[in-house]
């Protein structure tokens, strides 16, 4: 009988006598590994986050490409390649997508704005303890305090709870900060991958759900039926890529 190799393959241990009190203990095992992961996952992709906001951060305050060249962020890609060979987000591409990114939300008129809602973004998160699906089937309850609490200048903490890819077309679709962060609010909210994220920029959403003025409290964080309808194919493959 020939085998299957991509079959996972079970052996039976011997001399035990399984029943109810072992298929509970089993179970929450597994429920507290994959828990585990998540956590993993959601730390790993935070510490990213704000290496890639540090990035950017240098690119502009440093003023790169004044200092040694038009080519600098090309030849940066290639340092940061040669030396880390096995990982992926350092792409010439990727590099200015870092310095946008933190251009987008550190212009001077909109500083004192920006603080203003991304605390009110913070405290709703903290205060509702924001539940994070991912397809593993866990949810997973962190304030942002837990899941990323370095001191790293300027870097808006729920920020570390939004995907690369997603943090990419938000600064790339919006038109301002406040558009901004309704999408990142519904990233976080809903679990909404990259494409279900583009799709709500097709279909206007921020226009259709009313631009936020003075607040972001009066979005939608607890609408569970609503969030049921929302394509939720992020996994944890997507939290730490940097495409």
């Amino acid at each position: 009988m020939e085998i299957d190799s991509n079959e996972p393959l079970f052996v039976k241990s011997h001399d035990v006598t399984l029943d109810a009190d072992y298929a509970e203990w089993i179970a929450e095992v597994k429920h507290r590994y994959r828990s585990a992961q998540v956590k993993a996952a959601v730390k790993v992709n935070a510490e990213k986050l704000v290496w890639n906001w540090q990035m950017g951060r240098d690119l502009v305050q440093k003023k790169a490409e004044e200092r040694w060249g038009a080519g600098i962020v090309e030849q940066v890609s290639l340092d940061l390649r040669r030396e880390f060979p096995n990982e992926d987000g350092f792409s010439t591409s990727n590099l200015w997508y870092m310095k946008k990114w933190y251009l987008f939300y550190s212009n001077d008129a909109d500083t004192e704005k920006l603080q203003r809602l991304v605390g009110e973004l913070q405290a709703s998160i903290n205060q509702e303890r924001i539940k994070l699906q991912r397809s593993v089937g866990e949810i997973v309850k962190q304030p942002v305090s837990e899941i990323w609490n370095t001191t790293s200048a300027n870097f808006p903490l729920p920020f570390a709870l939004v995907p690369w890819g997603q943090h990419i077309e938000i600064v790339s679709r919006s038109r301002s900060v406040e558009e901004a962060l309704f999408y990142i609010n519904q990233v976080i909210a809903n679990g909404l991958s990259r494409t279900a994220l583009v799709n709500c920029f097709k279909a206007r959403l921020y226009e259709t759900k009313g631009k936020i003025v003075n607040s972001i409290r009066s979005l939608p964080w607890t609408q569970k039926d609503q969030s049921k309808q929302w394509p939720t194919d992020a996994n944890i493959t997507n939290l730490t890529r940097h495409s």
